[in-house]
C-alpha cells in the first residue's frame, strides 16, 4: 500500500478538487493529510471525506510531513502538495519503480497549470536529475522503511525536501518518473512570475552555497503573505 500525505496549512481551496483527483487514482492506497493548524475551511472541506485520515501536528511543513509518516500504514510513503494533481497510473508506476532494490527514492518533473514560454521553461528545468531542480511540488517517494532508516525530514524551516535527498542520494538512486505532476502557478501569479522565480531560487542556491535553512526561513517568510503548510 501506499501512504500519500499531504501537508496542509490553509488549503481550503484547492483541497477539494486535489482530493478528488487523487482519489481517482488506481491501486491500494491510502491519504493522510497532516494539518499545521488551519484557520480557513480546510477541516471543513476535510469532513466531506471520511476516507482520508487527518493527523494534527505543530506548524512547519518538515513537522507536517513527520507526523503524517509515522501514522502511515503502507510500505511506500508519498509526500505531496495539496495544489498538485497526479498523472494516471502515478501510484503504480511508484510501485514498480521502488520495487528495484538499487532505487532509494525519487519524485516527478513538473508541469503548471498555467501556459506560456515562462513555465514552459521552468517545466523543463525539472526533468534534471539534481537537487536544484527537485524540490517543493514535485511529489518525493521512497519506501516508509528508508524513510525509517534515515530518521525522516529534518524539521528546519525551509529546504527539509533538498536536505532529505542528499541523504537519500548517498544509499541509492534518485529518480525522475514522467509524465509530470500538475501543479498550481498561483504564487507566481500573486508575487508576480519573475519575482516569486528570483525568491525560490535565491533560497535553494543560498542553501547549497551553505547559508542556515533558519537564516533562509527568515527571509523566505517576510516574502509571503500567503500561508503555506509551513
Amino acid at each position: 500500500m501506499v501512504s500519500v500525505i499531504i501537508p496542509t496549512f490553509n488549503e481550503a481551496a484547492t483541497l477539494e478538487s486535489f482530493l478528488r483527483n487523487l482519489l481517482n487514482q488506481p491501486g491500494d492506497f491510502e491519504i493522510i493529510v497532516a494539518d499545521g493548524g488551519s484557520s480557513d475551511e480546510t477541516l471543513k472541506v476535510l469532513s466531506r471525506f471520511p476516507e482520508v485520515r487527518l493527523v494534527r501536528s505543530g506548524g512547519g511543513r518538515a513537522r507536517q510531513m513527520n507526523e503524517g509518516a509515522r501514522n502511515a500504514r503502507g510500505k511506500i510513503l508519498l509526500f505531496l502538495h495539496a495544489d498538485t494533481a497526479l498523472p494516471a497510473e502515478a501510484l503504480r508506476k511508484i510501485e514498480k519503480s521502488l520495487a528495484d532494490p538499487s532505487v532509494a527514492a525519487g519524485s516527478f518533473s513538473l508541469k503548471f497549470d498555467q501556459p506560456g514560454g515562462f513555465f514552459k521553461v521552468l517545466s523543463g528545468f525539472s526533468r534534471i536529475n539534481h537537487p536544484f531542480f527537485t524540490y517543493r511540488d514535485q511529489g518525493l517517494f521512497l519506501r516508509a522503511s528508508t524513510f525509517r532508516r534515515i530518521e525522516g525530514f529534518k524539521e528546519i524551516p525551509v529546504m527539509e525536501d533538498v536536505e532529505i535527498q542528499g541523504r537519500l542520494r548517498k544509499i541509492g538512486k534518485f529518480i525522475k518518473l514522467a509524465p509530470p505532476v500538475v501543479t498550481s502557478a498561483r504564487r507566481y501569479l500573486q508575487n508576480g512570475p519573475f519575482r516569486q522565480h528570483w525568491i525560490t531560487t535565491g533560497v535553494v542556491l543560498r542553501y547549497h552555497l551553505g547559508v542556515s535553512p533558519y537564516l533562509l526561513g527568515r527571509r523566505y517568510y517576510r516574502n509571503h503573505s500567503q500561508g503555506e503548510s509551513r
